[in-house]
């Protein structure tokens, strides 16, 4: 496998790399081992405790038809191989998933170092029947304890070569039988082999296959909420844009909680865009754009475009006073951004915002075309009484009223 990207609408989507060895990319094998590596260690546990009862066994069966092996098969397994495994059982919860499987690899040799001397040393009078023994071994690590294949291909490889060294010069096997028993027993070693190779192989394409199906379906979601975002999103101004604005003041206006929504409206922008041409007027927009954001940026308040230089400011759980001080910081913090506004005739000379502030009460359900309308008639109340303030919808005195529930 290959590592490559999917240039889809989607984005670039990462696909797991497996060598020859079948190992994982760095990536990805972290990943495999935290959802997988409990199941690991579990199951090397289980084959620890077999594989010593196994070891055992067969040790007694084996002194039992040579006597002469049993010292050293008892020091062996009494002094290194059981406390190898009980230390490694208990510790390797907490080693690395790397150091985990090369200790094992150390158990597993260690197990095959016994059987291998005893097949040189013609003193035992083993010679060939020790062979069974590497090859049981060679059955446990690559079948049931299912080393890693990198593991398994030189654990497998090294314990071919020196049993086949010790066939081929042990002077009590019969001449004739040496290549005969050195072919069984690298044949017994490949299909072994092989077989962690095939069970390796499934268990990384498996992996991988869930997993890049779970990174494209994880792509396709954060495609799709990018894709509503930015359908919500005003694209001069970053803020919020009207779609966003009226589902949120559809489902505000239908409850019971109090709510202000404020009309806002940059004074003579017109004028703006004709002194200072619409570049300018753009950066106006976005300026005041990222005003709103940095200083209303608030649990249950947001600030959206309606559309041209008009702003919707919108606040959740605020009485009458709140929405006072909320609009005259709203009018304080555009005005102090002092941006130049040379085509004024009025005198100031810099950029500043006209406010309308609807009220809806707690208890009162209305619609969100009917708080905007408020807000809007407030506005228009502020630029006739001369810019730069808030008004009320109650000042004005031909408002309908809010529908109550």
């Amino acid at each position: 496998m290959r590592m490559h990207s999917n240039d889809s609408g989607a984005g670039r989507i990462y696909q797991p790399t497996l060598d020859w060895l079948l190992r994982f990319d760095r990536q990805t094998e972290e990943r495999y081992e935290a959802e997988h590596g409990a199941e690991r260690v579990e199951q090397l546990r289980n084959a620890i405790v077999f594989g010593v009862l196994l070891y055992v066994l067969h040790g007694i069966s084996k002194a039992a038809l040579f006597p002469g092996s049993l010292e050293i098969i008892l020091l062996v397994t009494t002094f290194v191989v059981i406390p190898f495994a009980v230390s490694y059982y208990w510790r390797m919860g907490s080693m690395s998933h790397a150091l985990r499987e090369n200790v094992m690899l150390i158990g597993l040799s260690i197990s095959t170092v016994l059987p291998v001397y005893m097949m040189y040393n013609p003193s035992y009078g083993i010679g060939v029947y020790a062979n069974v023994d590497v090859l049981i071994c060679i059955i446990f690590g690559n079948v049931l304890v299912t080393l890693r294949f990198k593991h398994a291909f030189f654990y497998t490889l090294a314990t071919l070569c020196f049993p086949v060294l010790a066939i081929m010069t042990n002077a009590e096997i019969d001449p004739g039988l040496r290549k005969a028993l050195s072919f069984q027993f690298a044949t017994v070693c490949i299909i072994c082999l092989y077989a962690n190779y095939l069970f390796e192989r499934r268990r990384c394409m498996d992996y991988c296959a869930s997993l890049e199906a779970l990174m494209r379906a994880e792509a396709a979601e954060s495609s799709e909420k990018q894709f509503q975002v930015m359908s919500k999103t005003d694209s001069l101004t970053g803020l919020p844009n009207r779609r966003f604005l009226d589902e949120q003041l559809d489902e505000w206006a239908s409850d019971d909680r109090p709510a202000a929504v404020m009309m806002i409206d940059i004074d003579h922008f017109k004028l703006f865009n004709d002194t200072l041409g619409h570049p300018a007027g753009d950066e106006c927009l976005k300026t005041i754009a990222d005003a709103f954001t940095e200083a209303f940026d608030q649990p249950d308040l947001f600030c959206a475009r309606f559309g041209g230089e008009e702003f919707t400011l919108a606040a959740r759980d605020v009485d009458e006073l709140q929405a006072r001080r909320l609009a005259s910081a709203v009018v304080a913090a555009i005005e102090g951004l002092a941006i130049p506004h040379p085509g004024r005739n009025d005198g100031l000379g810099i950029v500043t915002i006209s406010v309308g502030v609807a009220l809806k009460p707690a208890n009162v359900v209305t619609t969100r075309e009917t708080v905007l309308t408020h807000a809007d008639e407030a506005l228009y109340l502020a630029k006739r009484r001369g810019r730069n303030r808030f008004v009320f919808s109650e000042e004005v005195s031909d408002s309908p009223l809010l529908v109550s529930s």
